[in-house]
Formats: structure tokens, sequence, C-alpha cells
């Protein structure tokens, strides 16, 4: 079953990156509310496009420019180019949009094998139509709490990375996730657990079960993980903050944090370094494509509040082969809130002060985004989208 799962999710992500093989059309056809829709597909640059504007109307989304308004979010195409934005999220066609007279052309493929891959409970490809889906009547069973699995990096026989000053990176995000849990208490409808709640060692499978762990069989709804960030060469000028969701890395730098934060395996039993390749356990353990968006969307939402609230530059959402995200079947991040081989980054981050302020941005940061992923269960429920 878990191979099936995996095989879902990484096919409707290569979908989203590579693009299928789009079939020679006349006309794409629209099956919305009960009546057909047919748009006009020309292949004057050697595969199917149609007009944004009749595909938009077709779809039952609104148009304007090179932007299509779909179910709250804004699809951005670029005249010239196979790339397209969703939410900030950055895909690529097969093939590019282009314009023709005061047109723009969209490729077929975005619609006919896209849409479905991105939004499989409201469209779906079948007999040559992009069929609508039934809507959804059924609502999501009513629920009175949240449940958020904090995550204090290392612990126990590993300290993780140690400032220029001694300072251990298992105390600080112990520290800061305690403080973390108390003020996500005060909020009525949110129930935490943390990983660890002392200097102990939780292997990376576990730390995303910490309420099965005491004996709750309910799926937690989010999961983070707290770290700090070091340099190899000490002290190093590098500062700041920034937050981790589970995918392959863009950049060399990601990619090296990851590998820093996972060579933690070696203090768990049966451990290796071969555990580490990034590629072997994302094709093993890849998150569903769904679980990736609230991912991305959980780490923004950190980053704003941090940024807001703390005076270190804001280094960014990135993504990363982190081995203690892959088991979380939930939006799961890593946050990484400082440098400790930053002289004075450290000497931050050891202040009861600076830590009671990155718990009070993560805690704002969290209930923001239940809030807003609450609504987006509800209207996904309601539409069947």
């Amino acid at each position: 079953m878990r191979g099936r799962i995996v095989s879902a999710a990484l096919a409707a992500l290569l979908a989203c990156t590579l693009g299928w093989a789009a079939p020679l059309l006349d006309n794409l056809v629209v099956v919305r509310d009960g009546s057909s829709f047919s748009v006009l597909v020309e292949e004057s640059r050697g595969y199917p496009a149609a007009r944004a504007s009749a595909l938009a109307d077709a779809l039952g989304y609104a148009h304007a420019g090179n932007l299509i308004q779909m179910d709250g979010e804004s699809v951005r195409f670029i005249a010239g180019s196979p790339f397209f934005a969703v939410g900030g999220q950055i895909y690529q066609l097969a093939n590019p949009t282009y314009t023709s007279g005061p047109h723009l052309m969209i490729p077929a493929s975005w619609a006919l094998e896209w849409l479905p891959a991105a939004r499989p409970r409201q469209w779906t490809y079948m007999d040559g139509r992009l069929v609508e889906r039934p809507s959804v009547t059924v609502r999501p069973p009513e629920r009175d709490h949240w449940l958020v699995v904090i995550d204090p990096g290392h612990g126990g026989r590993d300290p993780g990375t140690t400032g220029v000053g001694g300072t251990r990176e298992k105390d600080v995000t112990l520290a800061i996730g305690k403080r973390l849990a108390d003020r996500l208490r005060r909020e009525s409808d949110i129930e935490v657990a943390l990983s660890r709640n002392r200097d102990t060692l939780v292997s990376f499978a576990d730390r995303p079960r910490a309420f099965e762990q005491r004996g709750r069989d309910e799926v937690p709804d989010l999961f983070i993980s707290i770290h700090a960030n070091s340099m190899p060469r000490k002290p190093h000028s590098a500062r700041g903050f920034e937050t981790y969701f589970l995918a392959i890395a863009r950049t060399d730098e990601a990619l090296q944090v990851a590998l820093r934060e996972n060579a933690s395996l070696q203090f768990e039993d049966g451990g290796s370094a071969a555990a580490l390749d990034p590629l072997n356990y994302m094709l093993t353990d890849l998150q569903s494509a769904a679980n990736l968006q609230e991912s991305r969307l959980l780490a923004t939402s950190i980053n704003r509040s941090m940024a807001a609230t703390l005076n270190g530059p804001d280094l960014g959402v990135k993504q990363g082969p982190f081995q203690v995200l892959v088991g979380a079947t939930m939006p799961a991040v890593l946050v990484e809130v400082g440098y400790l081989s930053n002289r004075s980054e450290e000497r931050l981050l050891r202040s009861s002060s600076y830590q009671a302020k990155i718990a009070d941005a993560l805690a704002d940061a969290v209930v923001n985004y239940l809030a807003d992923y609450g609504q987006r269960v509800w209207s996904s429920y309601g539409s069947g989208g």
C-alpha cells in the first residue's frame, strides 16, 4: 500500500514538472455543470494550444492578461516560457506559452494533464475530455482542536552543532520548543506534544509520532522541527533564519544544511551513512503532493512571522532532503532559527528573552496557518476541489 501511495505522489509531481505528451486535437472539450464546452485548439508551434481567455471561460475561471484565477489562486503564465506559477510555486510544462496576435496561447497539456494532477478531486481526464467531478457534499468530521507536534532537534548523546562560545544546539532547541509548547497551549483549540521534553535522544522516525507514543491514534495536523544553523568555519559572519520543507534541494547550500542535520543519524542504533543519500529516501518516502504544498505554506507563514518579530536576516523559505521530515505524514517543516557559528547570534540564541521572541513568532505563525488551513479544508470539501 505504501508503495502505491508513493508512486501516485511521485507521478503527480512529475506531471507538474515534466509534462506528458499531449494528444493532437482540433478542439479541447470541457464538461462542466452538465454542459459541454468546446475550445478551439491550434498547432502552429507543433503542439496543441488554446487561447487563455477561451480556456478560462470553459473551465469557469476568471481571466485577465496572463493570469487565470483558479479557486482563489492566481495562475501566472509567462509568454515564451514553459514555466508558470501558482501560489508562489513554480511548475513547468513540456512546451512554452506564446502570444498569437492579442491572445495568450496556453499549451493544452496544462488543462489536460497538469490540472487533473493538481486538482484530482475537481477534474479528471476521461475519454479525451476534461471532466469536472461532481461536487462533494460530505463535510469533514467535526473537530474541536488541532494537534501539533513540536520537535526540539537533537538531544542526548547528539548535541547538534556547537557555537563559538560552546552553546549546544540541543539546549537551544529544547528551550525554544518548551516555550513554544507553553505558548500554543494557551490556545483553546490547539493540543501540543513535544517529541522530547528533556535531554534525550529520539530517533528521526519517532519524532513525528509524538502523539502515537502517548497512546493517541489521531494523525497530527502539523510537525515543526526546531534547529540552529552553523557554518563549518567558526566564527563566521553568516546569520539569519530560514525554514525548510521536504523536497530535493535546489541549491548546494540547502543540501549542505540538510546533510549537516541528517548527520545525527550516526547517533541512532543501526544508523549508517548510506541512509543519508537524499535522492534515495526522497524517492522511497516521498510525501504526498498535498502535504508538500501545505508544508510550503506553513514554512511561508513561519518566515513571515519571524521576519516581523526578529532582527535577524530573513534567508527565505527553502527545500531540502531532511531525514526528520521524511516520516511526517502531515504538513511538516524544519526551522533554522539562527547561526551558532556567529558570535552575536549565538549570544542571542542562548538568551531566554530572545528564545521567547522566537517561540512567540512561531506560535503566531502556527495560529495564522491553522486558521487559513481550516478554511482551505472546508472549502475543499464544499467544492469537491
